[in-house]
């Protein structure tokens, strides 16, 4: 339900927070809270302005945070009546907290690292804007490409990322020209480790080439991408070797005893 116009339409009403769960230990530790210790790759729970009150369960997903039980036949009207009921619930805590401030002043996400945000660009098959600064300046270009993330024309549609320290050596996996400071427009390759520059911009382009520029590119993008079939691309990523290295062990804690359960060893044929 997450593609879908209307929950998009319901969301902007919130702060949207992707945790990166196999990312840092803290991180782990936030999904942990939600799961009453336990750990898995997925939590969901909507909090007050305060970032601490909860006002719903926590679960895996939003049905099981707002206490819609069942997994019903996906596109049948079981599957509809949840997801209206999820809206309703979102729509409900929307109007008894209304925003203060406007969306367009929004902070610009920003990845733990440029491996990961290549990779979820790959899965999420959006276009990577990653900016490669000096530090004096990367808190003030945070700041102006909020004219640009947030535009009604952008938002939703691109990943965005700054580099920092761990990016070091960014360059190395991704093809085109590719100066030592600059804001880039990156299609990432099939599994998300590889890529090219589609459009290289000087750090002190105006926002509105920024969003020219990035409507061409994913212009031609949407042209030549096609869609992935999930079942499909994993069986290929696996018979041509293809692997993820996570920061954190991989896997998930469902007996709650702190440490990722080991997976049970398959049976050869």
């Amino acid at each position: 339900m997450f593609a879908t116009q209307a929950f998009i339409a319901a969301s902007r009403a919130f702060v949207c927070v992707r945790i990166e769960s196999f990312e840092s230990k803290e991180n782990q530790d936030m999904v942990r809270k939600f799961l009453n210790g336990r750990f898995e790759n997925t939590a969901f729970c909507v909090l007050a302005p305060d970032g601490k009150t909860q006002l719903s369960r926590t679960g895996r997903s939003p049905q099981m945070g707002f206490g819609i039980r069942g997994r019903p036949e996906a596109g049948g009207a079981e599957e509809k009546a949840q997801n209206a009921a999820v809206l309703a619930a979102m729509t409900k805590i929307a109007k008894q907290y209304p925003a203060k401030a406007s969306a367009e002043h929004a902070v610009v996400e920003d990845f733990n690292s440029f491996k990961q945000g290549l990779n979820i660009s790959s899965g999420d098959q959006r276009l990577f804007v990653f900016t490669v600064a000096p530090l004096k300046q990367r808190e003030a270009l945070k700041k102006s490409m909020q004219k640009v993330a947030n535009h009604k024309e952008v938002i939703g549609k691109y990943h965005f990322d700054f580099a920092d320290k761990v990016d070091a050596e960014w360059s190395k996996v991704i093809e085109g020209d590719k100066n030592k400071t600059g804001i880039f427009i990156i299609q990432s390759g099939e599994f998300g480790q590889t890529g090219k520059v589609l459009a290289e911009l000087p750090l002190d382009t105006k926002a509105e080439k920024i969003r020219a520029a990035l409507g061409k590119a994913n212009q031609a993008f949407a042209s030549s991408e096609k869609r992935k079939v999930y079942a499909t691309h994993v069986r290929k990523g696996r018979a041509e070797g293809v692997k993820y290295e996570d920061n954190m062990p991989w896997g998930e804690d469902r007996d709650g005893d702190g440490k990722i359960d080991e997976r049970p060893q398959r049976r050869r044929r």
